[in-house]
């Protein structure tokens, strides 16, 4: 028999916990309370006290993952107040995350308006980190990004992240060869070329 996971938080948190567990592993079809009360070792009058229904529960799962893979990144990036230095933290917190909660989380979306909303807002507000900071790295080099042009080149960069966590071998991009460094060295070319010659991009 496969053992029980050890959880670290407690509360509400530790169904969260359990929650990204079973979407790791086993895909949002199991996300059951009853599935969620085997892996916890607590009731379903556990769970009602702390979510009050399932469509509660599910919306605090969503605000977690949230907060946890994006907007606590956001925040630990404009610690740095160079672009160049922002852009690095963003990339070494993303490599961290578990690809599997991230890829799970979209499956869900296919099958749930609600979790496919949440997903979109999640990608807007990950492309606007993205969008800021390559505008702040263009002006950094006497640059001027037009909004499509830095719409575009930000949409690149993540469609190569959503690309790698695809191909992460058991979730861990760290396990993937780094092309950060290449993709950066790529991008400060782009935005070395004369100005002229980068409008065919945009």
């Amino acid at each position: 028999m496969k053992p029980q996971p050890l959880f670290t938080r407690a509360g509400a948190a530790l169904w969260i916990e359990a929650a990204y567990t079973i979407l790791a592993e086993e895909g949002h079809r199991e996300l059951t309370i009853e599935r969620l009360t085997a892996v916890t070792g607590k009731t379903r009058g556990s769970f009602y006290h702390h979510f009050g229904s399932v469509d509660g529960f599910t919306t605090r799962v969503l605000d977690d993952w949230r907060e946890q893979n994006t907007e606590r990144i956001a925040r630990i990036a404009v610690t740095d107040p160079e672009p160049s230095g922002r852009r690095a933290l963003v990339h070494r917190e993303a490599v961290r995350l578990d690809a599997r909660i991230e890829i799970a989380i979209r499956r869900w979306a296919g099958a749930d308006g609600k979790v496919l909303g949440v997903c979109q807002g999640v990608d807007r507000r990950r492309m606007d980190v993205l969008v800021r900071d390559l505008v702040a790295l263009a002006h950094s080099k006497g640059r001027t990004l037009l909004p499509d042009e830095a719409e575009k080149l930000a949409r690149l960069e993540y469609a190569a992240f959503i690309g790698a966590q695809m191909l992460a071998p058991e979730g861990r991009l760290d396990a993937l060869p780094d092309i950060g460094p290449l993709y950066e060295e790529m991008l400060h070319a782009y935005l070395e070329r004369p100005e002229a010659a980068s409008k065919t991009l945009a």
